[in-house]
């Protein structure tokens, strides 16, 4: 057995070097095998921190390593099948920079077990904690911290106990892969979800796009083969048989009759859907969408209270950055595969799409100069969803296939904006990106 005493701090604090960059992600859930998903993530975010030719602290904001959903694997499985993002953040620290790493509640195993948390500092150098200060040039300071703390359904009591398992660590091992199991044809995704609180509103969503209309096609199909194949024939008879003009009459109204019936089914079908997906999505469990972040808007205030300038997580996969008072709060958002509800045309119930997220902070740290913050943000659409889901949500999308600066303090503008939940309607990818990249020309920071 593993000992229970692993090397990791309390809090560290971390100086930032003059000139220097910070460069903070979080909720990778790298897997112990590698995956489309998980294998984009690391090659995008060892290019980019490659890419920094100056000093570089990088800032692993928790849940980087899954240990939760993967039980009695080793650290050092997961970290050997994603080696190119370890080789680029041990020459971060070879190069004289830095790499911090905060445990979250899916890699909550590094806090106690020493042969885990050895494996990540041998292949990354990163310094484990379980929260940082960093302290910047100008002698301010920025409190990093998972999040999940102050999560009552995935806070640990004690995080250096292992029989310490919140809620959450039940729900993860133990419900959604048998819910998953069970509805294995269309609930899949299910423990991706961004919103967990939302799972009713997902329930019924699915039900509709992929029980309800997947059977439905005679609807479409009964009048096709009404018009193409006996309406012809109706002509033909009436041609050869005179006199049975009045008999065809009469059957041509049953036709049309059967055509609006049908017609008022299908609208009678589309009305209690909607009226299904209402009532079960008003059972949400939570708090939706951005609202996830209200803990860590209340932690950011409170620090800001006492000094620092900024709040920065994770935890809840909704990438954030927002002036509060004289400081911010920054989420980090994650990289990784989300299930998230995007809304439709015509008032018909959202569709949940997966996509891959792919969102950091950067933080400059110019000498003599008050820092700058940036978030980047990106989406990358993943197969899965039927050909209906993707026409009803198609074009509303709000964010970028490829990650751009969508947000920056204190000069703005900020993410997400007004506050608002994707499910509320937004422009195009496309026009987002637009807007965004117009944003960010007056950015006088480095980029």
């Amino acid at each position: 057995m593993a000992s229970p005493r692993a090397d990791v701090s309390d809090r560290l604090e971390i100086s930032v070097a003059p000139g220097g960059k910070v460069i903070a992600i979080s909720d990778l859930h790298l897997p112990p095998e590698r995956t489309t998903v998980s294998g984009r993530s690391c090659e995008v975010l060892a290019r980019r921190i490659g890419a920094e030719p100056g000093p570089l602290t990088v800032v692993l904001a928790g849940d980087i390593v899954e240990m939760l959903a993967h039980p009695g694997r080793a650290a050092a499985d997961v970290l050997d099948a994603h080696d190119d993002l370890c080789r680029a953040l041990a020459h971060v620290t070879e190069g004289g920079g830095q790499v911090v790493y905060t445990v979250g509640n899916h890699d909550g195993d590094l806090a106690w077990d020493l042969k885990a948390a050895t494996a990540v500092r041998e292949a990354t150098g990163a310094k484990l904690c379980l929260a940082a200060d960093l302290v910047m040039p100008s002698g301010e300071k920025i409190r990093v911290e998972h999040g999940h703390q102050i999560d009552p359904y995935n806070c640990f009591h004690d995080p250096r106990n292992p029989l310490d398992t919140p809620l959450g660590h039940h729900i993860v091992r133990e419900v959604m892969p048998k819910v998953e199991w069970l509805g294995r044809d269309w609930l899949t995704g299910a423990h991706e979800m961004a919103d967990p609180a939302d799972f009713p509103s997902f329930l019924a969503s699915r039900l509709v796009y992929r029980k309800l209309v997947r059977h439905l096609w005679w609807v479409i199909l009964a009048p096709i083969v009404l018009f193409a194949l006996v309406l012809p024939q109706v002509g033909r008879i009436g041609n050869r048989y005179p006199d049975t003009g009045r008999w065809l009459h009469d059957g041509e109204i049953l036709g049309y009759g059967a055509l609006v019936d049908i017609a008022i089914m299908a609208l009678i079908i589309a009305i209690v859907s909607r009226r299904a997906w209402t009532n079960l999505s008003a059972l949400a469990l939570a708090g939706r969408g951005y609202s996830q972040n209200s803990a860590a808007r209340e932690r950011a205030d409170e620090l800001i209270g006492q000094g620092y300038t900024g709040y920065l997580s994770g935890h809840t996969h909704h990438p954030e950055l927002h002036a509060h008072g004289d400081g911010f709060y920054g989420n980090t958002g994650s990289c990784t595969s989300v299930v998230e509800a995007i809304d439709t045309i015509y008032g018909m119930p959202p569709v949940y799409l997966r996509t891959q997220q792919l969102s950091w902070l950067e933080i400059a740290a110019a000498p003599g100069v008050a820092c700058h913050a940036q978030l980047k943000s990106a989406r990358v659409e993943l197969p899965g969803a039927t050909r209906f889901e993707r026409f009803l949500a198609r074009a509303r999308n709000p964010h970028a296939a490829a990650p751009l600066a969508v947000a920056a303090w204190p000069e703005g503008p900020e993410w997400p904006h007004e506050g608002r939940h994707v499910r509320r309607k937004r422009p195009s990818s496309k026009r987002k990106a637009r807007k965004a990249a117009e944003a960010m020309r007056d950015y006088p920071g480095p980029r």
